[in-house]
């Protein structure tokens, strides 16, 4: 199973455009990915009353054992992540983790392990996000926010506390976020480009823990069909796709998710793709010691 490709940007513009004065449909156009077609079936659909979300769940693909050099670096920086979830103020939430291996987890019984058995050549992390997105509501509750996260990102201990206060009817998009380059020790600034800043990235764009989406009972089931497909492309397609179902999210800008790089397990740098997040680091780095400080405690 292979990663959904990316739909050119200015292609993309233009469907949001033909969407929005209800030019395109999901029927009329062959050059549409089938999350496209989706999203515009999800788009025409009414809207149901949505009930009171009272959970997160976390979805985690893990990678399988005989794939990486050092096992138990993957279960340390799996445990860190799963503390960030211990941790969290609010204590709604679930986290499920899919893999061949089942890895040491902490003792806890919203942590949950979904093995995973298909024989996939190649990258199995989007079968493993298939079956993820599959299984979760059997364990979840029926009203919430769903969220796909990486096994070395951590999350702000009040992430979930801000999901369920906010009570946003679609799901979150993570703007600003903290980039950790563990070998160096040096912390970068994610977030929307402004005067200052006009070549800065939001977060989304750099780390794939940075959207939330909007689940419920009264939903039509096109929309969880839609999470799945949604799932299956890099997560710069995230917010593209949720524009286009009439979804759009809600741009946090506040730092709720850690981005850590460097730790030696990252799919990024064995692509050759880590050179220009040290070089972001390096250049939005958060120099003020009060600051970071401030920020890490949400972390610690």
């Amino acid at each position: 199973m292979q990663q959904a490709p990316a739909t050119p940007k200015i292609k993309r513009w233009r469907n949001l455009g033909l969407a929005r004065l209800g030019i395109l449909k999901a029927d009329q156009n062959a050059s549409l990915q089938p999350s496209e077609r989706l999203a515009l079936m999800v788009r025409g659909e009414k809207r149901a009353r949505q009930s009171t979300a009272s959970q997160v769940v976390f979805l985690l693909p893990l990678v399988r054992r005989e794939h990486v050099s050092d096992w138990s670096l993957v279960e340390d920086n799996l445990l860190k992540t799963l503390m960030s979830f211990v941790n969290q103020s609010d204590p709604n939430w679930i986290a499920i983790i899919c893999g061949q291996d089942r890895p040491s987890l902490p003792n806890d019984e919203r942590i949950h392990f979904l093995p995973f058995d298909q024989p996939i050549t190649g990258n199995d992390k989007w079968a493993k996000l298939a079956k993820l997105v599959e299984h979760f509501p059997k364990l979840a509750r029926p009203s919430g926010y769903v969220m796909t996260f990486d096994a070395d990102d951590l999350a702000h201990r009040d992430l979930v506390k801000q999901y369920l206060s906010i009570q946003h009817p679609n799901g979150y998009l993570i703007e600003h976020g903290i980039v950790h380059d563990t070998e160096a020790d040096l912390y970068g600034q994610a977030g929307r480009p402004n005067l200052l800043n006009p070549l800065r990235k939001p977060f989304w764009k750099l780390c794939g823990s940075c959207a939330a989406f909007r689940y419920d009972p009264n939903e039509p089931k096109l929309l969880r069909r839609l999470i799945t497909e949604i799932t299956q492309h890099e997560h710069r397609m995230f917010p593209y796709l949720a524009k286009l179902a009439g979804r759009s999210l809600c741009s946090l800008q506040n730092s709720m998710i850690m981005y850590e790089f460097n730790h030696g397990q990252n799919f990024g740098l064995r692509r050759k793709r880590g050179s220009f997040k040290s070089r972001f680091v390096k250049r939005y780095r958060i120099n003020d010691p009060s600051r970071l400080e401030h920020l890490l405690k949400g972390f610690s």
